[in-house]
């Protein structure tokens, strides 16, 4: 992976660091944010797949002294899921990265 030169953007997370990227639904009120394209049904605070990177990341891509700090799950694939209810987040993620 290309080595994170400092300058941030969106793009950058997938592009540059090889990241799958989600943002939170927000907004003033319901449906006032919703993801484009997307069909299911969705609520203030759910997750959805903003960017996908071309090249994916592995663990070592991470500076070892961060690993400790990403959580892991076993049951959501990024490649396919582009929707995280937030009410499940700790079912999707249960356990902390450790070697």
């Amino acid at each position: 992976m290309k080595k994170w030169d400092g300058n941030h953007s969106d793009a950058g997370i997938g592009a540059k660091m090889g990241m799958f990227y989600f943002e939170a639904l927000e907004g003033q009120s319901i449906g006032e944010d919703y993801p484009i394209g997307y069909e299911g049904e969705t609520k203030m605070g759910d997750y959805f797949r903003f960017i996908v990177p071309t090249i994916y990341a592995t663990i070592e891509d991470i500076p070892e002294e961060l690993r400790k700090y990403i959580v892991v799950s076993d049951s959501i694939d990024f490649t396919k899921d582009r929707l995280l209810d937030n009410n499940k987040i700790s079912d999707y993620f249960t356990r902390m990265y450790s070697e």
